[in-house]
């Protein structure tokens, strides 16, 4: 139930690497990912990037690479990370921010 909106800078070496992350990430887990191009350079591994209409802007995303979580159904969005993160730390944030941070014991 929830989707990524990814944005990126498709000329920042440290977005690049990201991309890399995020294309496995989306591959292992199924989960949709929007990649949005802030600077508008699409990065080749994510063929279906958009370029940025004001969605940064209007998600308050003032720092990138960001990685934004949303609830299509509620329209609900929360920060999920900004900057670089390995996949298995994104699999554990994107759980502890899907669950409101609940502990799952």
């Amino acid at each position: 139930h929830y989707g990524v909106m990814f944005f990126f800078r498709g000329r920042e070496a440290i977005d690049g690497q990201l991309v890399q992350v995020i294309k496995n990430f989306r591959e292992t887990y199924g989960l949709s990912v929007i990649p949005v191009s802030v600077d508008g350079v699409i990065n080749p591994m994510l063929p279906d990037s958009r370029t940025d209409q004001g969605q940064a802007e209007q998600l308050g995303v003032k720092f990138f690479p960001a990685m934004m979580l949303v609830n299509p159904k509620s329209g609900q969005v929360k920060p999920l990370s900004y900057g670089f993160i390995s996949q298995d730390d994104l699999a554990k944030q994107f759980l502890y921010v899907s669950s409101d941070f609940k502990p799952n014991f």
